[in-house]
């Protein structure tokens, strides 16, 4: 059990690594569905498709909020945020359960059911699509750290606030937490004691599950409810045909069974979609592991980071489901690879913080206007950027 700092800290990260992952592998489902009646779909079948995306993104958000209060549950005990994951696919060996980035389907929904378990639930039925059962202990230093579901691990963090001292542990800046002020509501949980965190605590564990007796309105009620709906339509194709785990290359952090891109306008497309989800990152960093920034500046970051998902990480990552994944038009389509290129760092320096972010944001844009041939949206996408590097100026003066 966890009973020291350091291995509370170490399942603090397991949990933002967690959360993390399962944001994406929400997003990806959810934006591989298709979006017109001409992608060989009637109307009422879109209809259905719609709301599915709008459930999926909504947990996905949900996520993100889990993903932030994990992040101030870290800076109450004296910890910086933790953004870094490792590339997809991970098959086997570093979480207990295999992450991977699959279509939407019987399988994918399947996993989300598998992710969201209630304790004391059954497994589902297995997939319509049979996949082959993976499973793995983890083990992280300095004790072991094992569990089989999600929810498994935050008993164990909630048994840590529980039995370490309290006047021991809390001593991270309040101020450096960050509270629900963003431009969706993420329900982000402040943590200045040990009544606070295992409130927060419970809080993500009732989203994922529900409260025992009550599923209703959780992650794993929502999901339940689309799986029965598509087994209901006979699981006709709500997914465009994207590829499985789409790589631009090859990652030594990620296990064998990625799929790498061939089309050349594919490939600089998902760098472009990489760059923006690695500087929204960036700015979530900046957001969470305060340096002098002000109070307005840190606002603008949140808006900015808000700005960078739906006008730039979102329409990125569809353009590139309508994009060949090889050279051969008629094949396969593309999909949001979700890579990061190293890790996920922050300057200690507060004025190299907004130098090095403008730069990025600089390259983005300019690469995204580069590529207004190969999509009408990316144009956009790149002017959307421009502006938001000049409202990123003004602040950073």
């Amino acid at each position: 059990m966890i009973d020291t700092r350091q291995e509370l800290i170490g399942a603090l990260h397991e949990a933002a690594e967690i959360e993390h992952g399962l944001m994406i592998q929400y997003l990806f489902p959810a934006l591989s569905l298709k979006k017109r009646t001409d992608e060989d779909i009637t109307a009422p079948q879109l209809a259905l498709v719609r709301s599915w995306e709008a459930t999926i993104l909504g947990v996905a958000v949900e996520e993100m909020g889990h993903l932030g209060t994990v992040c101030n549950l870290l800076a109450a005990i004296g910890e910086g945020p933790h953004l870094g994951r490792p590339n997809f696919p991970q098959t086997v060996g570093y979480y207990p359960f295999p992450f991977d980035l699959v279509e939407f389907g019987d399988e994918a929904l399947y996993r989300m059911l598998v992710f969201e378990l209630p304790r004391g639930e059954p497994l589902p039925p297995p997939p319509h699509v049979p996949v082959e059962a993976r499973t793995a202990a983890l083990r992280l230093a300095p004790d072991p750290l094992e569990y089989q579901y999600v929810g498994e691990l935050y008993d164990k963090i909630c048994h840590g606030f529980a039995v370490i001292p309290e006047d021991e542990l809390f001593i991270g800046p309040p101020a450096a937490q960050v509270g629900d002020t963003w431009s969706v509501a993420l329900d982000l949980r402040p943590v200045v004691d040990r009544a606070a965190a295992l409130a927060a605590l419970d809080d993500i564990i009732e989203d994922g599950e529900g409260a025992p007796g009550d599923r209703a309105g959780s992650h794993y009620d929502r999901f339940r409810t689309i799986r029965r709906q598509y087994a209901e339509q006979g699981y006709f194709a709500a997914a465009r045909p994207v590829v499985r785990n789409p790589q631009t290359r090859e990652h030594r952090d990620a296990d064998p069974g990625g799929t790498l891109l061939t089309h050349e306008p594919a490939v600089r497309v998902a760098e472009v979609f990489n760059m923006a989800y690695a500087v929204t990152l960036t700015v979530l960093q900046q957001v969470f592991s305060p340096a002098g920034e002000s109070q307005e500046q840190r606002e603008v970051l949140k808006a900015s980071a808000g700005q960078l998902m739906s006008t730039a990480v979102r329409p990125l990552a569809e353009v590139l489901t309508e994009l060949p994944a090889f050279t051969d038009d008629d094949g396969p389509r593309a999909a949001p690879t979700f890579e990061l290129y190293g890790e996920v760092t922050l300057s200690p320096f507060r004025e190299a913080r907004w130098t090095l972010l403008l730069e990025r944001l600089d390259a983005l844009a300019d690469e995204a206007s580069d590529l207004a041939l190969v999509h009408p949206r990316l144009g956009s996408i790149g002017q959307t950027l421009s502006f938001l590097r000049r409202r990123i100026v003004e602040v950073a003066r």
